[in-house]
């Protein structure tokens, strides 16, 4: 530390600039190094000469970008803070493989404590030390040498013109290949560091920020009971709407998977639709969207945060709703509901160092059933297969493939290993999602049931070097985005909503997506407004009228 105080480095801000550019291209860009590298190839020297060219063009860019942001009264800070960013953002990239874009920014902001510290790691304190904190040091020591006002601007103009003439240059020499290399690799623009989470944070500023006051818009005030909820009926209907979490359809044996992931429901009588999609590929974007009257293509967080959604229209209808959750909230989708966070129940054996298994989103729930005298509808939010610590998802008894990976750095995990962590998932939620279904079997005197079962998005493992999930969902991999669905019906509820199981079943391989939620929950429960869209109801064609 006695070194590092001494250290004063005396230099131009013009060269600080420069080095800084230099610095930032060169040892925070890791990951968009090894993307150029695979995308272009080094199997001739055009290709050789075309990644130095474009080696040189990132340099003289930045450093235009940041001779217009650091001005001199916030030279020192805003260079110390891009320092940090970006040696957390290279972290994460160069570990997960994760691609940093608005809706990144929006999954970090809205990442509770308890998520964020199972991402914490030795190998994150380096990169921060080495690619933040140490180079941080340097710019906070060394002595700025400012010309006067006239000389320093002189010098900057001439900065500017100078990268100017060397980037054209280099953009006339390799127009073509620079054309056809982003033509053709439109998400790499999202891995240069620093720009990238500085333009993703500037974005999600910007749409947070768009059209003022935030005013809810009502949606299905006129909701109400059918005939087949308001005839003369001994039961009530109690439906259970489970969200799971980053669960893959193709880590389901109920799907063809080699390894038996779905004992218990396998054994049950349920309905496994094996083509479904999300709306998105985190649970910022997938809940609040799975719940929305918006279809994929016309969703937006700033839409959903205006309307109300699915949980609204059925309290319109007359339901009573519970939200239970064991994940990081309803992201807003409860909020005129209220939700029940089961982590603060701390229940022994159950809960353990500041976070709960899923089994926790059934404890005193029938307290809760013996006290229901109206139809009514639970969600039950899950902590499911929560990345990166696959291996806290799982009690003891349930980790049925050995050994497994455990520890948050998967990259470092052998394959099979880290497999074994997230099937071990896989293999819990099938036996809560069972115990649901015997929950509502139990009460099957009092209500007519049924459980709906859809998992916000997918989950990458390490193919092709990605990790966890949040993927821009245009170059996203299918897994994902491909996400298991599971549904169960009681016999006396089947025959209440004059459902044609085998007919759902033989639709069962359709392709179907988030979008249908909506639709389907409120013609399944037999609600009547003009919300309602048949065209998008995945059991209309199943229900005779």
């Amino acid at each position: 530390m006695n070194l590092l105080r001494r250290i004063s480095l005396p230099i131009s801000p013009s060269r600080q600039i420069l080095l800084a550019a230099w610095f930032f291209i060169t040892f925070t860009n890791f990951s968009f190094w090894s993307a150029a590298f695979k995308a272009v190839g080094t199997d001739s020297w055009h290709s050789l000469l075309f990644l130095a060219a474009l080696y040189v063009l990132l340099i003289t860019w930045l450093n235009q970008i940041l001779s217009l942001l650091l001005l001199p009264w916030i030279f020192k800070p805003l260079l110390s803070v891009l320092l940090l960013g970006a040696a957390t953002t290279a972290y994460f990239m160069d570990s997960y493989g994760v691609v940093i874009d608005r809706e990144m920014i929006r999954n970090t902001l809205m990442t509770d404590p308890r998520e964020a510290g199972e991402l914490l790691s030795p190998k994150m304190a380096i990169y921060l030390l080495l690619l933040g904190v140490l180079p941080m040091i340097l710019v906070l020591k060394s002595k700025i040498q400012y010309a006067s006002f006239t000389r320093e601007l002189g010098y900057k103009l001439l900065t500017l013109v100078v990268t100017l003439v060397i980037s054209g240059g280099v953009a006339a020499a390799y127009y073509v290949d620079i054309a056809s290399f982003a033509r053709n690799n439109t998400y790499i623009r999202h891995m240069i560091v620093p720009v990238n989470y500085v333009g993703a944070i500037e974005s999600y500023i910007r749409s947070n920020l768009q059209g003022g006051k935030l005013v809810v818009t009502p949606l299905g005030e006129d909701a109400k009971k059918g005939d087949k909820l308001t005839a003369p009926a001994q039961k009530k209907v109690l439906t259970v709407l489970v969200v799971g979490e980053a669960a893959r359809a193709s880590e389901f044996s109920l799907n063809g998977y080699q390894r038996e992931t779905n004992p218990e429901l396998s054994k049950l009588d349920i309905i496994n639709y094996t083509n479904v999609s999300s709306c998105g590929t985190e649970t910022a974007v997938s809940v609040p969207c799975m719940f929305s009257k918006f279809a994929r293509e016309d969703y937006s967080d700033s839409k959903a945060k205006r309307s109300e959604n699915l949980v609204d229209v059925l309290k319109h209808a007359g339901f009573d709703m519970l939200w239970r959750d064991n994940n990081s909230s309803s992201r807003g989708v409860a909020v005129r509901i209220g939700e029940q966070n089961v982590q603060d129940m701390k229940v022994p054996g159950l809960c353990q160092d500041g976070e709960c298994f899923d089994e926790i989103l059934l404890y005193q729930l029938q307290d809760y059933l013996d006290k229901l005298n109206n139809d009514g509808v639970i969600v039950l939010h899950m902590k499911g297969s929560h990345g990166p610590a696959y291996y806290l998802r799982s009690p003891e008894k349930f980790k049925k493939f050995l050994p497994e990976c455990r520890t948050n750095q998967l990259q470092d995990c052998p394959r099979q290993e880290l497999i074994n962590a997230y099937d071990n998932t896989i293999v819990y939620s099938d036996y809560v999602l069972s115990q649901v279904i015997k929950l509502l079997q139990k009460n099957d005197q009092r209500f007519d049931t049924a459980m709906l079962y859809m998992a916000d998005h997918g989950e990458s493992t390490g193919e092709k070097g990605i990790y966890l999930h949040a993927a821009p969902y245009m170059i996203a991999p299918e897994e994902q985005t491909h996400i298991g669905a599971v549904q169960w019906f009681s016999p006396s509820f089947l025959e209440r909503m004059k459902l044609d199981k085998g007919c759902m079943q033989r639709k069962a391989n359709d392709a179907f997506s988030q979008d249908n939620l909506f639709h389907s929950v409120l013609g399944l429960l037999d609600v009547k407004t003009s919300a309602y869209d048949g065209s998008l109801d995945m059991f209309a064609s199943c229900m005779a009228k």
